[in-house]
């Protein structure tokens, strides 16, 4: 069962699974959306300037013809009538560019707003697998495929329903118009037929929306992590647990291996009997030159403070007992800092004790 639950991918996808997948091309991109973004835009940019357009168009292709109806079939050589056709099509070109490059750029704006800036390589890396021909006609008659035809089948229903809809509550306005002059009438059905692409809009941007909510729900599904996934990414990005822990533990015994070569050459060691012992150096030449204050060259507690204070009765060093500052000095110090300013006057009241002592010791060798 445990192996079971490792292995289902009901974890939230980490910050490198999503980079990954971003590289790879694997967005949570709505081509709904781009689609109606492109179609909205189209049909707003026509209503404006869409009878502007026409007319230049209009006008280019009829002046085209004016000047070839002037110099006669006879005098027309292939040279003209291929020079005609190229500055027709140049114009209308650049008539065409102006509506075209805005779509572009709604285009590009729905896209971007979906999943941001980005450009993958990988996603237009070639890849073998994808030439091959019944690989193609397996993805052609797959399941999937056919849900999609569904699907496009379904929404185009849906649109042209809403289109029939539309056209149905305006059966009135319709019956009218045979009432109507042409000019009327011709208006009247330009409204009526506004009104149904209107309510196809609708049903295409409602699509859009739900399709983009689903492709966000379908990417976040599939970058979905198994328990065992992630313990293999963190091993790749931070290293095997088991190894890292052994480091640390090496790290350890070596720190205090250069500690507890440090003991010998301490001043003194201040201890809490049993828990804790805090080895001092200090020298009075050096130190008192240079304006240092004491400073902690091993520490530990329980079994290290046992070893400690062994090595410092072994050494010579005085161990001085006094638990408050002992414990003081443990949990406010590490190796090699200086201790702080509130306990100088408690440290030295220990320093003038080994002082006392060291100087008894010479009187007495002497």
């Amino acid at each position: 069962m445990a192996e079971n639950d490792d292995k289902e991918r009901n974890e939230a996808p980490t910050p490198r699974r999503r980079e990954e997948a971003r590289e790879q091309g694997q967005v949570p991109l709505s081509h709904e959306i781009v689609g109606i973004a492109l179609l909205l835009a189209l049909v707003m940019a026509l209503a404006l300037g869409g009878g502007e357009l026409a007319g230049g168009v209009g006008g280019l292709i009829a002046n085209a013809i004016h000047a070839v109806g002037e110099r006669g079939p006879r005098e027309l050589t292939l040279e003209d009538a291929a020079a005609h056709v190229t500055s027709v099509g140049l114009s209308c070109g650049r008539l065409m560019l102006g509506l075209l490059l805005p779509l572009f750029a709604v285009g590009a704006l729905a896209a971007y707003g979906q999943v941001g800036f980005g450009f993958s390589t990988k996603a237009l890396a070639l890849k073998p697998e994808r030439l091959d021909p019944f690989a193609g006609f397996k993805r052609l008659f797959s399941l999937r495929s056919g849900v999609r035809t569904l699907l496009a089948l379904l929404k185009l229903l849906f649109v042209s329903s809403a289109m029939v809809w539309a056209a149905w509550t305006q059966i009135p306005e319709v019956a009218a118009t045979g009432a109507m002059d042409l000019g009327p009438a011709l208006a009247a059905i330009g409204h009526i037929t506004l009104r149904c692409v209107a309510a196809g809009l609708a049903a295409m941007l409602f699509l859009a929306l739900a399709d983009f909510a689903y492709q966000r729900w379908q990417h976040e599904k599939d970058l979905k992590m198994s328990k065992e996934e992630i313990r293999q990414e963190m091993r790749q990005t931070e290293g095997d647990p088991h190894v890292k822990a052994r480091i640390r533990r090496v790290q350890r015994e070596m720190a205090a291996r250069r500690m507890m070569q440090d003991v010998p050459k301490a001043t003194v060691v201040v201890t809490n009997p049993t828990h804790f012992a805090v080895a001092l150096r200090y020298d009075r030449e050096e130190d008192v030159a240079k304006g240092r204050a004491p400073r902690v060259v091993a520490k530990g507690a329980d079994h290290v403070a046992l070893r400690i204070r062994e090595l410092a009765k072994e050494s010579g060093v005085i161990v001085y007992e006094d638990p408050p500052l002992a414990r003081t000095l443990h949990a406010k110090c590490e190796i090699g800092d200086t201790i702080p300013v509130d306990l100088y006057q408690a440290v030295a009241g220990v320093l003038a004790y080994v002082y006392r002592v060291q100087g008894k010791r010479v009187l007495a060798n002497t």
